[in-house]
């Protein structure tokens, strides 16, 4: 049986591939008809950040970008709506609206299903009346700050989970946490497709960055540890630090601007997906050098199920959804000189390639997005 699904995400679509991607390209891919709303964005932040111009630029459009798969871009809409109730009324009424538009130009079907990826969308549900809906909680929405209120989000998001016919979390806080308001909770932490992630060799521009070399691939945003990094890259002076991942709006500030100025450290920029194996192929290890805070403490860092299927052990600060993971895929650094022992571990010790296969082979796209089609099927047929 086909479902045909709105994605409301929280990323556009051509952003790095994450969960909403894979369960919208595979729904698309099985004969249902998808509509992925791109992330919502301001007038606001229309002005004030250049990096949003594409999104300006494609507003209001509904793009068909694969058999029974459409992408919509919204149009901007009032700011602070993770802040005042009017304004996320506003803003509800603006992507409601813009979700009817797609809906009557792709001739989609009466009845559909809803997945929600932002904490603030219960309104849409009582504006549009899906069949049933979904909330996947990928972070702990409350901790970015911002223009939004950390009170004001958790209301909001417990007025979601409430509507909704299930939630999905991928962090075990997060479950423990949503499920006070929907006990239909279901833990579906990130995964793998390892045969877009499989070791290949290293790109000639790789190759000319001397071994040892230090790899991350992710997002540079404020979360993003710049001071441990800069410590670690200078006291490691014979080992080549390689970040791969776009820079918002110079948010790794001045610490950042030091970090690019090291000998032994390549920026490398925003690159597309099939490009990562071959950019990571060749590095000791991978990393994950996040700021401790509320926010990283219920991250389930998608990055650590990639190195690993690219045969690369991580060093991590510390996260709960680390804890009990195989120590020959993670190593915990709690402190920048457990950072830098770890990574010297990494280079010397090489990796135990028989635990990552075993590891990446428990932790695959594909049993985790049948969990969801199973969930949402059975959800489906009830109704």
């Amino acid at each position: 049986m086909n479902v045909p699904l709105i994605i409301f995400s929280s990323q556009d679509f051509d952003d790095l591939p994450t969960r909403k991607h894979r369960i919208a390209k595979k729904f698309a891919s099985q004969g249902s008809k998808v509509i992925y709303i791109e992330a919502p964005f301001t007038h606001l932040s229309a002005i004030k950040d250049p990096t949003y111009r594409p999104k300006v630029e494609r507003k209001n459009q509904i793009r068909e970008v694969s058999q029974n798969l459409w992408v919509a871009s919204p149009p901007p809409m009032m700011p602070f709506y993770g802040r005042f109730g009017f304004a996320q009324n506003s803003a509800c009424r603006t992507l409601a609206g813009f979700a009817k538009k797609a809906i009557e130009k792709t001739s989609f079907p009466k009845e559909f299903a809803c997945l929600f990826y932002l904490p603030w969308m219960e309104p849409v549900t009582r504006m549009i009346k899906p069949k049933v809906a979904l909330y996947d909680c990928v972070d702990d929405h409350a901790g970015y700050g911002g223009t939004s209120s950390k009170s004001f989000i958790e209301r909001a998001e417990g007025k979601l989970c409430k509507k909704c016919d299930t939630v999905f979390v991928t962090a075990r806080s997060l479950a423990k946490r949503l499920s006070l308001f929907n006990p239909k909770t279901v833990y579906m932490p990130n995964a793998v497709d390892p045969e877009l992630f499989r070791q290949v060799r290293p790109s000639p521009e790789i190759e000319k960055i001397p071994a040892p070399r230090v790899a991350y691939a992710g997002a540079l945003r404020w979360w993003f540890d710049t001071s441990l990094m800069l410590e670690v890259a200078q006291r490691m002076p014979k080992a080549n630090f390689i970040f791969i991942g776009a820079e918002r709006n110079g948010e790794l500030g001045e610490e950042g601007q030091r970090l690019r100025s090291l000998g032994n450290v390549h920026f490398l920029g925003k690159r597309p997906q099939e490009e990562l194996p071959s950019l990571m192929s060749g590095a000791s290890c991978g990393i994950i050098p996040f700021r401790q805070n509320s926010l990283v403490a219920s991250v389930s860092p998608l990055k650590l199920y990639e190195y690993a299927s690219m045969g690369l052990p991580t060093v991590s600060v510390p996260m709960e959804e680390l804890e009990g993971m195989p120590e020959d895929v993670v190593k915990i650094a709690k402190t920048s000189g457990d950072f830098i022992l770890e990574i010297g571990k990494a280079i010397t010790e090489g990796p135990n390639k028989k635990r990552m296969e075993d590891f990446v082979s428990k932790n695959t796209w594909e049993a985790r997005i049948k969990t969801f089609e199973e969930t949402l099927l059975g959800l489906w047929q009830e109704k």
